[in-house]
């Protein structure tokens, strides 16, 4: 028997179970638990500073694991790395997202303010819970949500949130198969149907657990892929955002012709700001290098993995896009007679025409790269703040950061590439037109 079968006897647990760190498969009956006991420190493979891994022997009553100390213990952890794991693991499906940008592109932002959008959208308008899987792996973005959002408490004050670094608090150091290897730290979620949820025979099947994975832009640059990689996430994704940010881009601004009040599309001023060294394309061509190697496919093969072109800061190149509406309306409908809303995929379509059609007059090579390598590309606008940024002290030292108010930032459109993923994988969690 399981030694998780008596304490989980009231939901289903799957049979296989994949780490969100490593992505090691293994059955429940091989999930270690992570002692509580303060005394009991000391792993094999994450330290002496760690609490105690162990295969339950003895159980409560009620099916706790107890530890040598007859501690009850509720916390998991993969029996590979030994990192902890969301409980939730074992009843849900899993989605996996993967986040990647050249430095500069707008990644901690966008993923920010995407968290921050999901968890307002989702059960206003589709019914749908969308909370912390495991709170302690969320710590860090949560504080990005309360930066972004709040300023610390004073909305009007000018904040920015720190670049994630190539090492620090969202990484994890372990040891797999005798070599240390250095880990991204996933942000976990649920998703699972409110009780006002109109379709209750689908509500084992939506349930999901999100893992989402965003890395320093520096990781993706040619030549920082080896054995101890920290992007082998992406050939294991349900689908990847890439990042493309036109104010980095010299056609893009050429071809704004009204003035922009935005210091990245301000040529005098992107001088003193934070850019990346590599062209973008080029980072992507190293993504799907590495996606191909990882999976080991031929240089011929498209990657099955969707892939959503993600083009940021669309408040600062709007124009490009001629819209005849204004930006930050709703990409969905509601359903007469009903309390949820339907994914406006038609329109969602529609919007990835037109960007592809930008592309192809802008950087036709971009476009060209990620549809010869990709067999399904969608290409998407957003912005992560909805306003421009305002420049930094310039003698802080260093490149100017770029700040934001709070009380002024409004996103647009950050869901719609969640969203977008997960049907082009196959794992609905919003309702969608009949016929598509």
């Amino acid at each position: 028997m399981s030694s998780l079968s008596t304490h989980h006897n009231r939901i289903r647990i799957k049979p296989l179970i994949s780490c969100p760190h490593c992505r090691h498969g293994f059955a429940t009956d091989q999930i270690l638990f992570i002692s509580e006991a303060p005394d009991l420190l000391g792993d094999t493979k994450l330290g002496s500073s760690e609490q105690l891994r162990f295969l339950p022997t003895r159980f409560a009553l009620d099916g706790a694991a107890l530890d040598s100390r007859e501690i009850a213990c509720h916390n998991l952890a993969c029996p590979n790395c030994h990192l902890p794991i969301p409980r939730s693991l074992l009843s849900t499906s899993n989605f996996c997202i993967s986040i990647v940008g050249a430095p500069a592109s707008g990644k901690t932002y966008f993923l920010t303010s995407m968290v921050w959008q999901l968890r307002k959208t989702m059960p206003q308008y589709f019914c749908m819970n969308f909370t912390d899987a495991d709170p302690t792996m969320n710590k860090q973005i949560r504080e990005y949500e309360a930066t972004q959002f709040e300023g610390g408490g004073d909305p009007n004050l000018l904040v920015a949130i720190e670049k994630t670094e190539v090492q620090g608090d969202t990484y994890n150091n372990t040891f797999i198969d005798g070599l240390q290897t250095t880990l991204v730290q996933p942000f976990s979620y649920i998703i699972s149907p409110m009780p006002d949820y109109p379709f209750p025979k689908n509500t084992e099947r939506i349930a999901q657990t999100v893992c989402m994975y965003d890395n320093a832009g520096e990781s993706f640059l040619p030549g920082a892929d080896n054995i101890q990689s920290v992007t082998q996430h992406l050939a294991a994704s349900d689908a990847i955002l890439f990042l493309f940010d036109p104010t980095q881009d010299l056609r893009f601004k050429s071809a704004c012709k009204q003035p922009v009040n935005d210091p990245q599309m301000n040529s005098s001023e992107t001088k003193n700001i934070r850019r990346s060294k590599v062209n973008q394309s080029t980072v992507l061509t190293e993504m799907i290098m590495r996606i191909r190697a990882h999976k080991r496919l031929p240089v011929n093969e498209k990657i099955t993995i969707p892939l959503i072109i993600v083009l940021t800061k669309l408040d600062a190149w709007s124009q490009l896009l001629h819209l005849n509406r204004p930006l930050g309306y709703h990409l969905w409908k509601p359903v007469a007679n009903n309390s949820i809303h339907v994914f406006n995929t038609l329109r969602v379509e529609q919007f990835s025409a037109i960007s592809r059609r930008l592309l192809l007059d802008l950087i036709p090579e971009f476009v060209g790269t990620a549809e010869a390598n990709a067999e399904n590309v969608v290409y998407l606008p957003v912005s992560a703040a909805g306003t421009a940024p305002e420049l930094g002290d310039p003698d802080s030292g260093g490149k100017q950061p770029l700040l934001f108010r709070p009380s002024k930032i409004e996103p647009i459109w950050v869901e719609i590439p969640f969203l977008q993923a997960q049907i082009m994988a196959g794992k609905y969690c919003v309702p969608i037109p009949k016929n598509k």
